[in-house]
This record gives C-alpha cells, structure tokens and sequence, in this order.
C-alpha cells in the first residue's frame, strides 16, 4: 500500500467497519464477534491483537462495496504510519 493510500484510509478512519476473519488461538474457544466500529478504532484493534489471536484471515471492510478491504498487511502499514495518531482517535 503506497502513502497516498494510506493517507487516504487514514483520513477515513472515523467512517463505520467491521472486522472479519479473526479467529480464537485457543482450544474449545469461540471466535470473537465484532460490531461495527469506526475504522481507526478497527485498525488499532487488529494491530495491537497479535499474539492474542489468529489474524492470518482477517479483513476490514469500510467504505462502499467497491472498497477493497483491509487486510492484515494493511492493517501493519498503515499502524506503522499512523498509529500513534490513531492511539489519539
């Protein structure tokens, strides 16, 4: 994901997603539901969720339908980038 891209997502951060693909590492555990929520708050969510689940799938879905969404690299770069602004959100 270039910078604009980023810069872009990033000024979006207060539009409505949800989160998909997270599932639970432990055994006999269920995989956690998200509600809606807007998307900084999503992205921060997911980055700061490693180690605590498996996030090899998981995917952010904002905008219009037409909107790719968010995976786990994504989500990475775009914490890398804004993250701490995004801690302030």
């Amino acid at each position: 994901m270039d910078r604009p891209a980023m810069a872009s997502v990033f000024r979006m951060r207060h539009v409505p997603a949800s989160i998909s693909g997270v599932r639970s590492l432990g055994q006999g555990q269920a995989d956690p539901i998200f509600n809606s929520r807007p998307l900084g708050e999503a992205i921060r969510f997911i980055a700061q969720a490693e180690g605590q689940y498996d996030l090899s799938a998981v995917a952010i879905f904002y905008g219009d339908r037409q909107t790719p969404p968010l995976g786990n690299r994504e989500v990475r770069q775009i914490w890398s980038e804004y993250g701490e602004q995004l801690m302030e959100a």
